[in-house]
């Protein structure tokens, strides 16, 4: 046992000491520690024997049993006998001397009918009270005396009426007398207690559950760290605050390696320690039938469990119910109030755990099938019915089909196909092709490679016409998104029913996707696509081929914005790259992303509001990039984050996974997270061999960039030739490709090859943006030349850079330019001039949180004169109080780690304060803090620059 169980136990303690003091004087006193098993009564008695033994008391203890209760002077005994034992040096003919001889009787082991039976008249009794009464004097005699007795509700009947006898004769007889008990003690022992706890000697304290700080404190103790709150919420949740499950808890943690890190929070609520399941189980075993079966019924409701389902579950009526709630409540394993609940969480996992298969699924059937009744929503109805043995239920199978829909429509396909598996499971439904078709649906949303098999199989046992069509755009989705183009386009070009004189929207949408699909495939350049549908597509895909082909960006918007224009309402299928979202991309690549932004988010709602989750993932996706391009990075990142969450190495690769991945990249690449880039790059599946389609493109040049971040010099430059040169074949070039990859492209070249092939690269990439038009590229391309070449011709171009970007909202680029600007003119001496454009660039690489292009100003502000760099020209917001504590800490050296035990808060809570006081007080590193707190922020947080 640890220490810390003894948290929060000062008022029991100090009654504790003022009993001593009492004794030490020669007084007496009583003291009564009431609470429920675990509550620390044992550990409690023991630090009260520590502190009268320190203070020179003799010391006798006892601990009652439940199964020796029936015995008689049991607990006397226990107290009594060692003191008595020859054994012991003491003469026991002293301690049994004058009126104690009256007790001499029951400790006489010659007389077995003597010490198995308790006097019978009143007069025995007394006489045998009385000696032990004198015993416990002339012990006290020689020193002061504490007698402790545990569990005292389960002290035999006459050891109970000696207590009685001697607590009304305590004062002045030197004897601290202390007890611990449990609540409600049924019975003639809660009579004799009771009239023990009316003497004005007693002390009576109830032990309470530890609270939150105490578990905090424990959760430090035996991990040696701070614990998340979330941890410590959980642990205060699954205990109760009672400190021996606490420490039982405390130990399977350990077991099973587990920290107390937030990620942990959720598995310290299934823990179930060993020692306290087996007491749950033997609780359980001792109640009638009825409350073990609504005690199950509780268990497999959950949060559901209200009288009439819990009824219901467990097959009572509920006069039978409520009897088997007033008994479980009784055994303290139900809290009072509906619905029922456990006392703790480790008990619904111990009852759950003993049912039988079988018995746990007719359980959850009866609770699906009253929940249901009730009208409780179709989720929580199937979670039961995923957990009931298949059989032949054409009810079970409707109502998981209802479910499925229901998850589609918010967005939850994971869950639909659990709920569909299932129902395909039973015999009624055993190859559906409907069910299959669903459940194929599903997990091609849910990214699982199982929805080929699945659509290939319904669409294999179904000649329903309309239904075919929507099965081959599904199962042409799901091939494309496994890299099998070829047999995604053979599969979409076969022949479609229709009905006379019109066409299924499932038709029209299964040619429009393969129009899409040969357009991103690889090796389709030269063969004539599927005839594309009437309306908007023809204009978005000539829009997107006027780009590939390099038209001019003007003639490419006018396509692109005639395709919006005439876009009609969606079609009823939901396919990836629709119209608008095409169009859409293809007008942010030609210096329209406002209006591209807006129809991505309107394309995107709208989907999402129609239950569309392939066309709201893409739009979303694609949005990411404008988003990157005006330099709102915290919101791109988001998006692109929320759409990789369920992506995993084995699944199917949607068109929105590699432009979310390449949006994320370079976000994390501004904001100097490479490490982070590549975990996630390579628990998505990312780092390898990706598929050769132009939507790989994006995510290629993001992993070339990477790359270079990192290093790997050549590993970069071998992506970006291999992808540049396939994408010419293929015409997926886009100019604005080269806004992200040419700068580091060009830094690797001239540090591999040299600066010759750096040149020729951006000049080449100037030349191909100039004629393209949009100013994006060209702003980019002329910032790489310009810092290239150098000189009065580098600046002239970086000049031009920046006058062509600044009536527009490209702010990532704008502020490399200002930066890049800034540096060229510090090099040619005229540091005016350039701390203006570095302050400039300064300011706005922080408002968009480009970190590591505002490290880079910082330190170009350096060489060019600025002694203390601490913000630009935008006003800084004031420390939080948090902050403020964490930078004063920080500042007088203390770690990380030391910080956050001081303030009882985790290392990452302290690195997250560190880090928006860095950027508050406008330092890079922990050693300009005392200077940085010294003197404050500058007034309207400006910078004054004082020249060197």
């Amino acid at each position: 046992m640890q220490e810390f169980l003894l948290l929060e136990r000062e008022r029991e303690m100090d009654l504790i000491r003022a009993g001593v003091r009492r004794a030490r004087g020669g007084d007496g006193a009583f003291v009564v520690f009431e609470g429920a098993p675990g509550t620390g009564k044992t550990r409690l008695l023991a630090a009260a024997r520590r502190e009268a033994e320190k203070e020179g008391l003799q010391v006798l203890h006892a601990r009652a049993g439940a199964l020796e209760r029936g015995f008689a002077w049991v607990v006397v005994r226990q107290l009594f006998e060692h003191c008595l034992s020859a054994a012991d040096g003491t003469d026991q003919g002293d301690l049994l001397a004058g009126p104690a001889a009256l007790a001499g009787s029951i400790f006489d082991y010659a007389d077995p009918e003597g010490i198995s039976t308790p006097p019978q008249e009143d007069g025995g009794l007394y006489r045998v009270l009385h000696g032990l009464y004198w015993l416990c004097k002339n012990l006290s005699a020689s020193a002061p005396l504490m007698l402790l007795v545990d569990d005292a509700h389960h002290s035999d009947t006459a050891s109970l009426r000696f207590v009685n006898y001697l607590v009304n004769r305590l004062e002045g007889s030197g004897v601290l007398l202390v007890l611990t008990s449990a609540p409600d003690v049924p019975g003639e022992a809660e009579e004799l207690l009771l009239s023990a706890s009316r003497s004005p000697l007693a002390g009576h304290a109830a032990l309470e559950p530890l609270g939150r700080d105490a578990v905090r404190e424990a959760l430090t103790v035996r991990f040696t760290d701070a614990p998340h709150d979330d941890v410590t919420e959980a642990c205060l949740v699954a205990s109760q605050g009672n400190p021996s499950h606490l420490t039982e808890l405390l130990d399977e943690m350990r077991r099973c390696g587990i920290t107390p890190e937030q990620q942990a929070a959720e598995e310290i609520l299934s823990l179930a320690p060993a020692r306290i399941a087996k007491e749950v189980a033997s609780r359980l075993q001792q109640l009638p039938p009825p409350a073990r079966g609504l005690a199950e019924a509780v268990a497999v409701l959950g949060d559901d469990a209200d009288p009439r389902h819990s009824a219901a579950a467990a097959a009572l009526d509920n006069g039978a119910a409520l009897d088997a709630a007033n008994t479980l409540r009784e055994a303290d394993l139900l809290n009072p109030g509906v619905p029922y609940t456990f006392r703790r969480p480790v008990v619904r996992q111990v009852v759950y755990a003993q049912m039988s298969p079988d018995a746990r699924s007719r359980a959850h059937r009866r609770s699906a099938h009253s929940l249901h009744t009730a009208g409780v929503d179709l989720a929580t109805v199937a979670e039961h019915l995923c957990r009931t043995e298949p059989g032949c239920d054409a009810w079970t199978v409707r109502t998981l089909r209802a479910a499925a829909v229901e998850a589609m429509r918010r967005a939850s396909p994971v869950d639909a196909t659990r709920y569909l598996r299932r129902a395909l499971a039973d015999s009624s439904a055993e190859h559906d092709p409907w069910i299959l078709g669903q459940l194929g649906s599903a997990e091609l949303r849910a990214r699982q490679s199982s929805a080929i098999e699945h659509l290939r199989e319904a669409l294999r046992r179904t000649h329903e016409p309309a239904f075919r069509s929507q099965l081959r755009l599904e199962l042409g989705l799901a091939l494309t998104a496994s890299g099998r183009y070829d047999e995604a386009l053979a599969l979409l070009a076969e022949p479609g029913a229709t009905r006379p004189g019109g066409t299924e929207p499932a038709e029209q949408a299964v040619r429009t996707t393969a129009a899409v699909v040969a357009r991103i495939a690889p090796g389709r350049r030269a063969s004539a696509p599927p005839r594309p549908p009437a309306g908007a597509a023809p204009r978005s895909h000539a829009a997107v081929e006027a780009l590939s082909r390099g038209r001019p960006a003007h003639r490419v918007a006018r396509l692109a914005a005639a395709a919006v224009a005439g876009t009609a309402a969606p079609y009823g299928e939901d396919t990836e790259l629709t119209d608008a979202a095409v169009a859409a991309w293809t007008l942010a690549q030609c210096d329209e992303p406002e209006q591209a932004e807006r129809v991505l988010r309107e394309t995107a709602r709208k989907a999402s509001d129609a239950g569309q989750m392939l066309a709201a993932a893409t739009a979303t996706s694609l949005l990411g990039g404008v988003l990157l391009d005006t330099g709102r990075l915290a919101e791109a990142e988001a998006g692109a984050r929320r759409l990789l969450q369920q992506q995993e190495c084995c699944s199917l690769t949607l068109a929105c996974v590699p432009l979310a991945a390449a949006v994320l990249t370079h976000c994390l690449i501004e904001t100097d997270q490479l490490q982070e880039a590549e975990d996630t790059l390579r628990r998505t599946g990312l780092t390898g061999h990706l598929p050769q389609s132009a939507l790989s493109v994006p995510l290629r040049i993001a992993r070339v960039r990477l790359s270079i971040r990192r290093g790997r010099f050549e590993d970069g430059l071998r992506e970006l030739t291999e992808c540049r040169d396939q994408a010419g074949q293929e015409g997926w070039l886009y100019p604005s490709a080269s806004s992200e990859y040419l700068s580091d492209a060009a830094r690797a070249l001239a540090i591999t090859t040299g600066p010759r092939a750096a040149r020729k690269l951006a000049a080449d990439v100037t030349e191909r943006a100039r004629a393209f038009g949009a100013v994006r590229p060209l702003a980019a391309a002329l910032r790489t030349h310009g810092e290239i070449v150098g000189g009065d011709e580098g600046l002239e171009m970086l000049e031009n850079a920046d006058r062509l970007l600044a009536p527009t909202p490209y702010l990532l680029e704008r502020a490399r330019v200002l930066v890049a600007l800034g540096a060229a003119l510090r090099r040619q001496g005229r540091r005016g001039a350039a701390r203006g454009r570095l302050t400039a660039g300064l300011d706005m690489a922080q408002g968009i949180g480009a970190s590591v292009l505002e490290a880079t100003a910082r330190a170009e502000l350096r060489l060019a004169g600025v002694r203390q760099v601490r913000g630009g020209l935008q006003q800084r917001a004031p420390l939080t109080p948090a902050e403020e504590r964490v930078a004063h800490k920080a500042a007088a050296g203390l770690s990380n780690r030391e910080i956050s035990q001081a303030l009882f808060v985790t290392v990452k809570t302290v690195e997250w304060h560190l880090s928006q006081a860095y950027a508050k007080l406008g330092i890079a590193k922990r050693a300009e803090l005392s200077q940085a707190l010294a003197t404050g922020p500058a007034p309207h947080g400006e910078t004054v620059p004082r020249s060197a």
